[in-house]
């Protein structure tokens, strides 16, 4: 590039930064027409959502038989302790410790998910 072409590209992203902090928000601007066809969207995703999220945290929960699941993932870490794979076990235990956040959060999820639907039923939206 030479030194026309960087100032012309500095100038044109400084008044596209001028022009974005004038501007109105995009949510302010969007009219009540616009806002109907984004809520079916996301109405619609919610059947979806309900089903994984069910299916991974029957998988979570599953026993040591059921691969990644939560006591699958123990028995890994008690066999590389046992052969003395002391840094896999250490990197198991630190995925054993954030599949049990994300078993938290998708039971908080599907507690919720009910609440979303209704939400969706009240606004007119066939699930």
């Amino acid at each position: 590039m030479n030194r026309f072409t960087k100032a012309a590209a500095a100038t044109v992203i400084a008044a596209g930064a001028a022009l974005a902090t004038l501007a109105p928000s995009p949510a302010l601007a969007t009219e009540a027409s616009d806002i109907r066809p984004r809520l079916e969207r996301a109405c619609l995703r919610i059947p979806n959502v309900e089903i994984r999220t069910e299916n991974l945290i029957e998988r979570l929960r599953g026993d040591a038989q059921t691969r990644g699941s939560l006591e699958w993932l123990q028995v890994q870490i008690d066999r590389a302790t046992d052969q003395g794979r002391t840094q896999l076990a250490e990197v198991l235990q630190n995925r054993l410790a954030v599949r049990t956040k994300t078993l938290e959060v998708l039971e908080l999820r599907q507690g919720g998910l009910p609440k979303l639907r209704q939400l969706c039923i009240d606004h007119g939206v066939d699930l």
